[in-house]
């Protein structure tokens, strides 16, 4: 994750696809990229959106075979008054 993602946004979910195992000895592939930028106006929690989603890979470096699948959301850490 980019370090100004963590430092100014917090995660609010994080959803993982487990596609295969992996040993010890396999090396591995880890990629990150922002999948949408969905900034909503409306404060009400309830139904606010995602400031930010990202789709994370990790796959065997090998043959390129995915090991896990993740998506995390992420939204606009809010400053105490």
């Amino acid at each position: 994750m980019p370090i100004e993602v963590l430092e100014h946004y917090n995660m609010t979910s994080m959803t993982l696809e487990f596609r295969r195992e992996c040993t010890q000895s396999n090396l591995l592939e880890s990629m990150t990229c922002p999948t949408a930028r969905v900034m909503e106006s409306n404060n009400n929690s309830k139904n606010r959106k995602p400031d930010m989603q990202y789709t994370h890979l990790l796959r065997l470096q090998q043959d390129k075979a995915d090991v896990v699948r993740a998506r995390t959301e992420w939204n606009f850490k809010q400053k105490h008054q």
